[in-house]
């Protein structure tokens, strides 16, 4: 036992390797500040450079995946890991907590017979601990210039700021500024000689706090919890998934088994023949999801213990300790979200099942089979880390509500609605001749009577709709204060379908398109062959979207409208027929009701890709009208069931 007793308990993540999870020995700290054991950062590199080109420069970090360089390139792999700088204070940490089991006691108090003084400092060069008066009396009078350490908090953070302040490894100056330029902490020789021509290099304690006003710190916060929270639902998920296979390769043994007992004895290594093949692929299939369980699990700690010290950082008001915590959080949230959409690419539920033959044969296909069935499955993550494209996300239902009132005196008949930016909806339903106000989570709000059958509604502007009807030209609506008050009416005596609202004036349809003034003025834009029975304006491009009621196989499908009446039609009648409601996302994919082919179809602003986002295998029937906001979209079904044409469900891409 060493004299003076031990040092209090101090975290352990901050003296284990993420890579062979024990204590670190000999640890290296890459540039983003994540440290291993040399041994492990070693092997790391070399197996990362061998599975790659022998001739790369470069590796990513085993935590963040940051690209770090050596400082000598040429020098051979295995010797990479030696060149990066040692992490002293760790060291010394570890040495501290490893010297005893006892709590630590002033020396020169105990050679004075005060046996347990608490000591409040460590000396490294001595090995001896001490009181704060002993430490001035005795250890600063002769070793003034001793690697002394504050031990009086169990944290090493809550030593003197000048003393964590970590030195420059190449003038062994304080690192105490910091360039927004190149996002680096430096001391001053670094600034003067490397960061000169840059406009803005401050002191470390100026840029903390300019990135504290500016609630950068407490956004990472967030997205470091966000993200840790993705990590912790993606390992209970895979911890279910391992389970499941487990009890698939029970239930196929088991199989194997019964089926072995009912044929003859020289079927033995027929037998042997298919177990060995279960157990194999489900040894497989185990691995890799433990590989990606392992990942997600190593991520998250970092991420949890990165939030915590950033958090810890900022509330002791150390700016170089909340300056690297905060790049370091940077860096794992951009892993993260890389390794999320990695995994939702390739996500998909596996099965392993054993399949009996349908007939009565000899040999091994008597005992059937060892089928590895992967379906598409939903990825188990908040909407806040899914893909960079709404066109690569999967589709879920989250709402469903009945829009029939009391007053009401028919079934609904939804054909258009409105997703308004505060989340409620505006409904046009036409068997009832009225424009109702919902909420999202489907409270009914208000109801406004619409002579002439309401078809398709528009947004003018935040509060303000215009809907088209049956000779009744075209209303436009306020919504405010949850409730909807008719403002004006543009008179006309054409039964108009759909409308859109663009640079000040309305577009609407029938068998053409047309522009029309306050004062009821009619300039076609376009003639078509058929009903257009629902427009949307491209908040992208500015152009207008026509859906045209095609159903035979390639007459056009989706139209668009420029301002100097050039049109380009964007898709073909095939997989989608019918066309009526249409709508498009702030990316300008465009979204389209298929109501002859039962499914509402996804596609690019140019129509270059295209897929089937819900089929009638999601219930869709007949749908009418489409409308998106955010991530979500709501979808009417119009010759459904009673039931099914009352309600109005919401959809989410997540």
């Amino acid at each position: 036992m060493a004299e003076g007793g031990r040092p209090p308990e101090l975290h352990s993540h901050l003296l284990e390797c993420p890579i062979c999870l024990d204590r670190l020995r000999q640890p290296k700290s890459l540039p983003c500040l994540h440290s291993f054991c040399q041994e492990c950062l070693g092997t790391y590199i070399t197996k990362e450079i061998s599975e790659k080109r022998v001739s790369d420069t470069s590796f990513p970090c085993p935590i963040c995946r940051r690209t770090t360089s050596p400082v000598n390139q040429t020098e051979a792999k295995e010797k990479w890991a030696e060149q990066f700088p040692t992490n002293v204070m760790i060291q010394d940490l570890i040495q501290l907590k490893e010297r005893s089991t006892e709590l630590p006691y002033c020396k020169p108090c105990q050679r004075k017979g005060t046996m347990t003084n608490p000591a409040k400092f460590w000396c490294k060069m001595m090995n001896s601990f001490f009181c704060e008066s002993c430490k001035e009396q005795h250890h600063d009078f002769i070793h003034n210039d001793c690697d002394i350490l504050d031990i009086s908090e169990y944290d090493i953070r809550r030593s003197k700021e000048e003393e964590s302040v970590p030195k420059c490894h190449q003038h062994e100056e304080k690192m105490l500024w910091y360039c927004e330029k190149h996002k680096c902490l430096g001391c001053s020789e670094c600034m003067i000689k490397f960061h000169k021509q840059c406009e803005i290099t401050i002191k470390a304690k100026e840029y903390l706090e300019k990135v504290k006003s500016g609630k950068q710190l407490e956004d990472m916060k967030e997205k470091l919890k966000k993200g840790a929270d993705v990590l912790k639902s993606l390992v209970t998920d895979f911890d279910e998934r391992i389970q499941t296979l487990v009890q698939n390769q029970e239930m196929a043994l088991k199989s194997i088994t019964d089926l072995r007992k009912r044929i003859d004895e020289e079927l033995d290594e027929c037998q042997k023949a298919v177990t060995d093949e279960l157990v194999t692929k489900y040894k497989e299939e185990k691995e890799k999801m433990e590989v990606s369980l392992r990942q997600c699990d190593r991520l998250m700690k970092c991420m949890l213990s990165t939030m915590k010290s950033s958090v810890k950082a900022v509330e002791e008001n150390n700016p170089t300790e909340a300056i690297m915590m905060y790049q370091r959080g940077q860096a794992e949230i951009e892993s993260c979200q890389d390794l999320i959409k990695d995994m939702r690419d390739s996500s998909t539920s596996v099965s392993i099942q054993h399949q009996l033959p349908k007939s009565r044969t000899e040999g091994v296909a008597m005992l059937g089979k060892i089928v590895i069935e992967k379906k598409p499955r939903r990825f188990p993550v908040d909407p806040g880390f899914r893909p960079v494209s709404l066109l690569d996300c999967q589709v879920k239902e989250i709402k469903k509500f009945n829009i029939k009132i009391p007053e009401d005196q028919s079934y609904c008949c939804v054909c258009g609605v409105l997703y308004l930016p505060d989340g409620t909806m505006v409904v046009s339903d036409y068997n009832n001749s009225k424009l109702k106000l919902f909420t999202d989570e489907g409270q009914y709000l208000d109801q406004l009577t619409v002579p002439g059958y309401p078809r398709d509604v528009c947004l003018v502007d935040n509060n303000t709709v215009a809907v088209t009807g049956d000779g009744v030209g075209v209303r436009i609506v306020k919504v405010e204060d949850s409730r909807l008050s008719l403002l004006s009416v543009i008179n006309t005596e054409n039964d108009w379908y759909g409308v859109a609202y663009t640079d000040g004036r309305f577009v609407v349809s029938d068998g053409g398109v047309y522009s029309i003034t306050q004062d009821g003025a009619i300039d076609l834009l376009h003639q078509y062959n058929t009903t257009c029975w629902n427009l949307v304006r491209d908040t992208v491009t500015g152009d207008i979207l026509v859906s045209v009621y095609n159903t035979s196989q390639g007459q056009v499908a989706v139209s668009r409208l420029s301002a100097d009446k050039r049109h380009t039609d964007v898709m073909k009648a095939g997989v989608l027929k019918g066309s009526r409601g249409i709508d498009v996302d702030s990316e300008g994919n465009i979204y389209l009701c298929g109501m002859d082919s039962n499914n509402v179809v996804q596609m690019s602003g140019d129509g270059t890709r295209v897929r089937e986002l819900l089929t009638s295998a999601h219930g869709i029937q007949t749908p009418w009208a489409i409308a998106f906001h955010g991530d979500k979209f709501v979808v009417s079904n119009i010759n459904a069931s009673h039931d099914g044409r009352d309600h109005i469900r919401i959809f989410q891409l997540y």
